[in-house]
């Protein structure tokens, strides 16, 4: 029993050597960016050669300086706007999409043909460059938009319907093309989640649906969703994160908007530390903000994704009737 436990023990300390390159990696690449952040927030550091940033409370300026400006920034409210936008207007038809074909390539039913070739297809634009796919379809738009004349001829093509030239202008913007591409881009990976959720469904509860004679369509919002919770959960938050976090797309078209209709709050973030002024301090009070950004609707996610309502209700009863015990006694 001796010698059984000395070689566990000499075994097990192997396990701590290995770990040691990423621990090492870890703090240096990652815990130690993100403490500085946290640190230069509530520092003056307004230039690149400042190496000793000064504690705001240490020099009779208040603590949140950094966040109240970048708050009141004009800039940060368009730069806000338009990620939320981008977010929303590409997000949810890259879901309907993805979603539906989900559905179609794991319905048993329908026994559609090559669906390894089809998966692979939806796929592979994830691992296409977007600005590479940015910058041909800014060359495709620029050539049919040559002098304004493009979205003319679309409208004049639509003359009867109440459309007019300026009512086209939207489709020819960069706005456009950068959520085209991010929808492109990014049905693939939604559709691979989508149908790993699908197919960790038991098979019985679809057959039994069947036989009960449910439709696609009942079956999908009725047993799809939510038994897929966790997996919309882990869809939702990444969407967050890419949608509110999106830099290359826009940033692309950083020289051809002078409108800055393309600003996001990466590239703000961006252009505050390495643009002008070097504000890194300002920069690090954007990053916490996205942060904080990104925690609170992490939160609303779960609460409305993967909290039991009957669970909580149940707790509530059980509570209750324990107060009542008591009570009587």
């Amino acid at each position: 029993m001796r010698n059984k436990n000395h070689i566990e023990r000499h075994y097990t300390k192997w396990g701590y050597f290995f770990i040691i390159p990423f621990v090492v990696v870890f703090l240096a690449f990652n815990f130690w960016p993100l403490a500085s952040t946290l640190y230069y927030a509530f520092c003056d550091l307004k230039h690149a050669g400042n190496t000793h940033p000064d504690f705001l409370p240490s020099i009779g300026k208040p603590l949140f300086k950094n966040f109240t400006e970048v708050l009141k920034a004009k800039y940060f409210h368009s730069a806000l706007k338009n990620s939320f936008f981008f977010f929303l207007a590409s997000t949810i038809p890259e879901w309907l999409l993805a979603f539906w074909l989900a559905a179609m390539m794991t319905d048993r039913r329908m026994r559609i043909k090559g669906r390894f070739i089809w998966k692979t297809a939806f796929f592979f634009p994830k691992l296409i460059a977007g600005t590479a796919l940015a910058g041909s379809l800014l060359i495709q738009f620029i050539s049919i938009v040559a002098n304004g004349t493009g979205y003319s001829v679309a409208a004049f093509a639509m003359n009867g319907f109440g459309i007019t030239a300026d009512d086209m202008k939207f489709f020819t913007s960069v706005q456009f093309i950068i959520i085209v591409v991010s929808i492109f881009m990014h049905f693939g990976i939604t559709f691979i989640y989508a149908v790993a959720g699908i197919t960790g469904i038991p098979v019985e509860t679809f057959e039994a649906a069947e036989i009960d004679g449910a439709t696609r369509t009942s079956i999908f919002f009725r047993i799809t969703l939510p038994c897929i919770k966790p997996m919309l959960f882990f869809i939702t938050v990444v969407s967050v994160v890419d949608g509110i976090g999106m830099y290359d797309l826009p940033s692309y078209f950083g020289s051809f908007d002078t409108t800055r209709s393309n600003l996001t709050l990466m590239m703000y973030m961006q252009n505050q530390a390495f643009q002008g002024s070097y504000a890194y301090d300002k920069a690090s009070a954007i990053s916490l903000i996205i942060l904080g950004i990104y925690i609170i609707l992490a939160v609303i996610i779960y609460f409305i994704l993967l909290r039991d309502k009957d669970e909580i209700q149940l707790k509530k009863l059980i509570r209750q009737e324990r107060r009542e015990l008591k009570k009587g006694i």
